[in-house]
């Protein structure tokens, strides 16, 4: 794999000379967040003033287009600082900051495919290439971010966030982004520490757009198996008291390393296609540059470690034991290099009924090794894939995209996705509201760890057939009254899950997920009201379970100090019904179906208070205050209660001038 890591380098060094010294902002409608302070800068030794500018965005339809981003410095829910409830507003997690999730809300959940198996249950604390974020910059722009939490006991909850970006000239941006979160949970041997460092270039002209970006992790983990599911019924309620299952802890070390680079280079109209001008219509001016055409390649290329040790193997907690009976350390490791070629025809602004055009040819290398009784066992594969797609995305009537991509030789010979959407405004009251619908058909292949997989305790070789899948998805949008709606619909064969074993198992059968969710802001003079509901009903199988209602609604009183600050006070609850939530197995890092315990139906209240200064946001919160009052068994997941009451603090500051 070395020589992809020189290819990549190589490729982007040798395709800088191509790009020109031209400004070229990114394609589309970018967000931009302006200071509202005018910076300094000296051209021929006399002051100016610079409007500080940023433009956000990511790279999206295997990096063949940028998809903006809003850069926000609001104080509006800053007071959320753990990132799975910035996602969804209902959680299955094991109770504390760090901790390994999956969002109750079931089309909130990340689709699988193309990531490491044992990582998926950790995306909200991690970046992979895909998420990472370009700018553009009149000024340099930085981040500072911090918040810490007493969890009693000499223990303590933390994390920091700081990102730099700024334009080397106006075609060139470059920046770094540094992240930690580390927590000692309350209860006794649960530790998380989650750490990413990424360095990211971009260049952006006229005929060029380079980019290159790479991403180092690391994802630990002590775990101490949970609770007795008993605990509250015997009287425990100082997190400090409870008995585990795992008295001597189980310690995961995950680590990551990426590096991607894309390239796309763009042609004006051809030759033999070109219409023939007039002479004396020929202006002596020569007309700006107007892409039609582009040749675009990246390359991604990552490399993950898993240890999982166990210095003393409990045989109470597992059932079996397959290798080491005193103490053992299992490692798995997974590498992955995908690169595709692709040909772009853009839409022409000059024609009314026109739009573009994109066909790829994608190529996927994996490589996969992890322990047996007597050695080790490889994995290795590759895939080739063939796409096509059609879009309008430049129509004011409404915007719409058609796509489809197919395995042709590989393991995975056979998987096809068919996708669409549609975005269409619609005036409503004199004001602009807006549809989306989006919807594809999916069948794909199984993770290579859920068809083959050894270690200490768990032992599986599968051939599960391929998962199909149909979603239906809609959002309508009504900004005027602070409003939104969605209905989702989901229909499933073939799934798969991790069945009442924690083993890889598949659901024949079909069923089907519907959903629908509301959300409404209120603000009545210096009050405001915020409120989202979801509703869910899943049909009858074995491999799905889900709440049939989830609630946020957060109430503040908002108000200006000195004329200068502004402050929230306020609380919010989270709520959903309970239902059969998954346990989670820490050998393996998957949730998985139990049929013993029911949770939820327990209302968590925080209390919170936001400030604003100027580029400082500043934020105060009691976390599950509703703990003091023993409202009720407070379990997040199977046998993992949540954290008792306790206070958290932060500050967010920006710096662009």
């Amino acid at each position: 794999m070395l020589k992809y890591l020189i290819i990549l380098l190589l490729s982007f060094a040798f395709a800088m000379p191509l790009s020109g010294q031209e400004v070229r902002m990114p394609r589309g409608n970018n967000s931009s967040a302006t200071s509202g302070d005018d910076t300094e800068s000296h051209v021929d030794d006399k002051e100016a003033k610079v409007d500080s500018k940023i433009y956000s965005w990511k790279l999206v339809d295997l990096y063949s287009r940028e998809d903006s981003v809003v850069v926000d410095s609001s104080m509006v829910n800053f007071h959320i600082y753990n990132p799975i409830f910035q996602n969804s507003i209902s959680n299955n997690y094991l109770g504390y900051l760090g901790s390994p999730y999956e969002s109750n809300i079931f089309f909130k959940r990340r689709l699988p495919g193309n990531d490491f198996y044992f990582l998926e249950n950790l995306t909200a604390y991690r970046l992979k290439t895909d998420d990472v974020r370009y700018y553009n910059t009149t000024t340099p722009f930085a981040v500072l971010k911090y918040s810490q939490g007493n969890q009693g006991a000499n223990k303590a909850e933390q994390s920091f966030k700081a990102f730099y970006t700024q334009n080397i000239d106006s075609t060139m941006n470059i920046g770094f982004d540094f992240n930690v979160f580390s927590n000692e949970s309350q209860y006794i041997s649960q530790e998380i520490s989650h750490k990413y460092f990424n360095i990211f270039v971009s260049r952006n002209t006229d005929r060029y757009n380079g980019y290159l970006t790479f991403v180092n992790g690391n994802n630990n983990l002590v775990n101490n198996g949970g609770v007795p599911v008993d605990v509250f019924e015997l009287g425990f309620r100082d997190p400090v008291d409870m008995p585990v299952n795992l008295t001597s802890a189980l310690e995961t070390e995950n680590k990551s390393f990426s590096l991607f680079t894309s390239h796309e280079y763009l042609m004006g109209q051809l030759p033999f296609l070109e219409k023939e001008q007039d002479s004396t219509s020929i202006d002596s001016i020569k007309p700006a540059f107007k892409p039609a055409y582009s040749v675009h390649y990246y390359a991604d290329f990552s490399n993950y470690k898993r240890f999982v040790t166990e210095n003393s193997v409990s045989d109470t907690f597992f059932d079996t034991t397959l290798i080491n009976t005193d103490n053992h350390i299992d490692s798995v490791f997974f590498k992955r290099f995908n690169h595709a070629l692709q040909l772009n025809a853009f839409e022409n602004d000059d024609r009314k009924f026109t739009f573009g055009k994109r066909a790829f040819i994608e190529n996927e290398i994996v490589r996969t090794e992890y322990p047996l009784a007597g050695g080790r066992r490889s994995y290795s594969y590759s895939n080739i894939y063939v796409g096509v797609e059609i879009y309008r995305s430049k129509s004011d009537f409404w915007k719409w995209r058609a796509a489809a991509r197919f395995a042709i030789l590989g393991r995975n010979l056979g998987d096809a996705k068919i996708e669409g959407e549609i975005e269409k405004p619609l005036i409503f009251q004199n004001d602009t509201t807006r549809l989306k619908v989006e919807g594809w058909y999916r069948d794909f292949s199984p993770d290579i760890f859920q068809e083959h997989w050894y270690s200490n305790h768990f032992a599986w070789d599968n051939e599960f057939r391929k998962q199909h899948e149909v979603y239906v998805k809609s959002k309508f949008d009504y900004p005027k009254y602070n409003a939104s709606a969605g209905f989702n619909y989901g229909l499933f064969s073939n799934y798969l899950y991790n069945n009442e074993h924690a083993m890889p198992d598949q659901h024949a059968g079909e069923f089907s997920v519907l959903s629908a969710n509301l959300r409404k802001d209120f603000n009545f003079w210096r009050f405001g009201w915020s409120n989202k509901v979801v509703w869910q009903a899943v049909s009858r199988n074995p491999a799905l379970r889900l709440p049939t209602w989830s609630f946020y609604s957060s109430l503040y009183y908002s108000h200006y100090l000195f004329k200068v600050m502004k402050i929230q006070l306020g609380a919010e609850v989270y709520y959903h019904t309970d239902f059969q939530a998954n346990a989670y197995e820490p050998s393996t890092g998957q949730f998985y179906v139990q049929n013993e315990m029911t949770t939820g139906g327990y209302p968590v209240v925080n209390l919170f208070a936001n400030a604003k200064l100027k580029r400082t946001n500043a934020f105060a919160k009691l976390v599950h205050a509703s703990s003091f009052f023993n409202l009720g068994e407070y379990f997040s997941a199977y046998q993992h209660p949540l954290e008792t009451m306790a206070f958290r603090f932060g500050f967010y500051w920006t710096f662009y001038d």
